[in-house]
Parts: C-alpha cells; structure tokens; sequence
C-alpha cells in the first residue's frame, strides 16, 4: 500500500461555509468503498493498453464502417488510460504504473478478445514488478450528429436599440458513446478478478442561424470521444479501488432560548470541534424545550463525526431522536451505520488493522 491511512475519520479536508439562515454546512472527505473486492496481495498495480488491432486490414474496414479514424481512436484510448491511471492515484489503494508497449487484442473492438495467458502477465509482472494487471481490452467509440429547423434568439441592434428576436435556425446535437471492456488479472491466484464492460455516452448542442454555424459551435469529434473515455475510465476506476468523496453536513448556528446553541456553532466555524462539542453538552444541562435540546444533541453528532468518532456521533443523533424527538436524528443515525459499515469495508479492501 502507498501510503497509510487514518479510517477512524478518513477525512483530509474540513471547510465550513454558510448555508441556509436556518443551518451552516460542513464538508467531509470520506473514502468511499469500492464496488468490488481485489485480493490485497495486489499492491503495485500494472495499467495496459491492449486495444492493438490484431489485424490491421480488419481495423482498417471497421474503422470505414464505423466512421472512425484510428488515430481518433487512439487518441480516446489513451485519454482514457490517463483518466484510470490518474484517479487510482488518488486512491491509497495502489501503486500505479503504466507499461510502455502496447498489446495486441482481437479482430473487433467490440468483443473481449481472448484473455492474456498467464504466462504473459507473469512475464509483464516480473518486467515491471507489478502484483496485478489492468489491462484495457477493448474500445469502440461513435459520435451521431443530428439537426433540426428551430427558432432560436438572436440579438440585433447596439447600444440602446439592441434588443433580443427570434429568428428561424438550426438546432444541432451531438451524441457521443464509448463501449469499452477491462479485465483484471490477479497471477498470484491466477484468477481473472474482474471483467467488466463500460457505456458512457454524453450529449451537447448549439444553435445557430446556419447548419454550419451550429456544427462550428459544438463540440468536436475527437474532443467528444475522449471526454465521455475519461467518463469511463473514472467509471471503473471507483469499481476497483476505494476512492475520496466529499459529503455536507448540516448543523444549526443559534437558538433563541439558549445561547450555548450558537457559541458552539461560533467555535465549530472557525474548527474548534471539541470546544464546541463541550459547549453544546453544557447547553443540555441547561432548561430547554424539546425542539432545541434536539437540536443541540444533533450538533453534538455532528460535532463527533468531523472528529471522525463515528461510534459517538451514531449515539448522540440516536439520542437527538430517542430523548428529545428530533426527527433529523433518526435519519442521521441510519445514515452514520451506513457510514460505518463502508468504512469497515474500506478497511478491508486497504487490508487496514
């Protein structure tokens, strides 16, 4: 593993901003778990670009039949690489690194070819001294154009006299979509860990008075094709390793029958969490009336999970809901065991004590 990580809180940034006037937000890096489970024995991990033609007479013909020029396709393939090699670096999970060549596939970039044998992932392991490979298997990309008559404003004038009209037009939109295909392959096991496919398609549009103009203003192939690649290599990079998310929070700044509400709001902004926590138990000791000593028992949860005890804040937004009937901490205290249960499971995919 690359670097050691703290998953009691697993936070690596705190920023507070204002929110409603009824609540202030606080924001929270959290790994979250990833959507399959990879042998830890995997630590330095091998990117591989195996999308190759086997023949080139056969890519040449799909290339006419699909309107794709190779080096469009080229250029997509390594966007997407890029794209998974740069965020599994934002992961502790591996150590990533990139081979240099690139392998041959199968006859269509729409079909797995057959898998690598273990003898070549054996020999790339030793080549690179990697545990594990990723390699990109297949890649196939389209981008359709369509266009339509439309009304669309336009503004005519200047200075004072300029005034906004609408005019008959064209109305273009551009779809763009990739399939692409990823194996896993584990040679301690000798075990494909994962096979996996990925569609990814985006749109855009323009308008404009003329068809040309409208296509001038739009997105171009190329760019498209490589846009909706990093879509699906960011795709499977969370299906594979654990990755940072960011969640808000809300928590309440002040109360009108007790001030201990706001002053350890005041503290939490300027990330004073455990004075303030202090001060919002002291406010319990206090008379409140049910609204507001929920909402202080809320805080408190709160206060704990940017602290990054998540066992403690489950506890005070349970007792936000069970002692004073603060319906916020019900759903709270659901969401906090969800939290906890994806952190034990992260914990287990990093192979953390």
């Amino acid at each position: 593993m690359k670097t050691t990580v703290t998953l009691a809180s697993a936070l690596i940034f705190l920023c507070l901003a204002v929110g409603t006037s009824c609540t202030k937000n606080v924001s929270l890096t959290r790994l979250a778990p990833a959507e399959i489970n990879i042998p830890p024995n995997v630590q330095r991990l091998l990117i591989v670009d195996r999308t190759e033609p086997e023949s080139q007479g056969f890519a040449i013909i799909e290339g006419i039949l699909t309107g794709e020029a190779p080096f469009e396709v080229k250029n997509a393939i390594e966007t997407t690489l890029a794209t998974i090699q740069q965020e599994l670096n934002t992961s502790p999970r591996y150590e990533v690194i990139r081979a240099r060549e690139r392998l041959k596939g199968g006859f269509f970039s729409q079909t797995f070819p057959q898998p690598l044998t273990w003898g070549q992932i054996e020999s790339l392991c030793a080549s690179y001294d990697a545990d594990g490979v990723l390699a990109l298997e297949k890649f196939s990309s389209d981008f359709v154009v369509t266009d339509k008559k439309a009304l669309i404003k336009k503004t005519v004038g200047t200075g004072k006299d300029a005034k906004e009209v609408e005019v008959e037009g064209v109305y273009a939109e551009g779809v763009a979509s990739v399939q692409v295909g990823f194996r896993f392959y584990d040679p301690a096991n000798r075990n494909i860990a994962d096979q996996a496919d990925f569609n990814k398609t985006n749109m855009w549009s323009a308008e404009a008075e003329t068809k040309a103009q409208a296509l001038a203003l739009m997105i171009d192939k190329v760019r498209a094709t490589q846009v909706v690649g990093q879509m699906a290599g960011a795709s499977y990079a969370r299906r594979v390793a654990p990755m940072y998310l960011t969640v808000s929070r809300s928590f309440f700044p002040k109360s009108k029958t007790n001030p201990a509400l706001g002053q350890g709001a005041r503290l939490a902004e300027v990330n004073q969490w455990e004075q303030a926590i202090d001060t919002w138990i002291k406010g319990l000791e206090l008379p409140n009336d049910e609204k507001t000593a929920g909402r202080l028992a809320y805080n408190i949860a709160i206060g704990y999970e940017v602290l990054g005890n998540l066992a403690l804040a489950q506890e005070w937004a349970g007792k936000a809901y069970t002692s004073y009937g603060f319906k916020k901490g019900r759903s709270y205290a659901g969401n906090l065991t969800q939290q906890m249960m994806a952190d034990e499971l992260v914990r287990q995919q990093l192979a953390v004590d």
